[in-house]
């Protein structure tokens, strides 16, 4: 925020200095400060100013058209300014007049996307910032850094409120989103997302009962899955950060804490298969057990297409405990 004030004494006449305020800062973006603008020549003009320690100066001539600024990079906090400023100027005129001001400086700004709510169809995401909002940005991107559609909107949602941003038609795939967001004070912040993934099409690895081992007959499935992997991996990396994701899933039989444990298991045994036979980007794992079910069943339910694994491509996790495989 900028405050502008003129020293309207009657020894300083016609405006002979005015001064301008930024009063909010934020870390590593915006410094506040102190200028002081000579409108007049003067042949002595004094300024002392101290804000949270740090401590400013000037002595002698100023000339009308000279700006003298005073910076103060300070730790996040509220401070207090006092100082003092004398003159005396071409016209005769000569005062002087007291500082006071205070100034706070802001952490940097947080941005979240709401993961479950990127719809590309759609085009919308929801963001959330962790200070009051007042305008939200953002590009769709695709491959070489084409823009592949834009939108803005204006907001006061408050700390935490989802702010729903749509963007226009987009001419080319996005791969990822750009978005700037600015606070109350217009301070502004970047966050750049993928939304870009690919479900690799598979048969599924059939693992014997209460087992993770993969089984020589099986692996011809992860082969296949491989060369697509691999194909896909090089169209996209340089574009995204390209990991894949592999989750294992079950049916309902049995008891669920077990099923949970086994299902990381043998997502773990086919993340290693990949990472062994030379899938060259990051890959995680998790187990997602009996909790996202294929087909809706009801408890003790032996189906099939429930018993399963996913082998998703992506820039970032589309959700859930993965993690990574060192």
């Amino acid at each position: 925020m900028l405050l502008l004030a003129a020293l309207l004494t009657p020894a300083f006449a016609d405006d002979a200095v005015t001064m301008e305020v930024v009063k909010n800062g934020q870390t590593g973006t915006v410094v506040p400060g102190l200028t002081l603008h000579v409108n007049q020549d003067a042949s002595s003009l004094d300024v002392r100013i101290d804000c949270g320690g740090k401590s400013g100066s000037h002595g002698g001539a100023a000339h009308a058209g000279e700006a003298i600024a005073f910076t103060f990079d300070l730790p996040v906090g509220q401070y207090s300014c006092k100082g003092s400023l004398s003159g005396e100027f071409s016209d005769g005129t000569s005062g002087e007049m007291p500082l006071s001001f205070g100034i706070q400086v802001w952490p940097p700004m947080k941005i979240q996307v709401v993961p479950e709510s990127v719809d590309l169809k759609g085009r919308t995401a929801s963001v959330k910032l962790d200070r009051a909002a007042s305008k939200v940005e953002v590009v769709a991107v695709g491959a070489h850094g084409v823009e592949a559609g834009k939108g803005t909107i204006i907001t006061n949602a408050g700390p935490g409120t989802p702010v729903a941003v749509n963007w226009s038609e987009p001419t080319v795939e996005p791969i990822k989103l750009r978005i700037r967001a600015y606070d109350e004070h217009s301070f502004w912040s970047d966050l750049n997302v993928s939304v870009w993934s690919y479900n690799i099409p598979h048969e599924d690895v059939v693992f014997a009962t209460n087992s993770a081992t993969l089984d020589d007959p099986e692996v011809y499935k992860l082969d296949a899955a491989l060369v697509e992997a691999n194909k896909v991996y090089e169209k996209y990396e340089g574009e995204v950060t390209v990991r894949l994701y592999v989750s294992g899933h079950t049916d309902t039989v049995g008891d669920s804490s077990m099923n949970q444990k086994l299902s990381g298991e043998r997502a773990l045994s086919i993340a290693r298969w990949f990472k062994t036979h030379g899938f060259p980007g990051e890959i995680w794992y998790c187990g997602m057990g009996e909790t996202d079910l294929a087909v809706a069943t009801g408890d003790s339910v032996d189906e099939v297409r429930n018993r399963r694994a996913v082998y998703i491509l992506a820039g970032s996790s589309p959700g859930g405990g993965y993690e990574q495989l060192k």
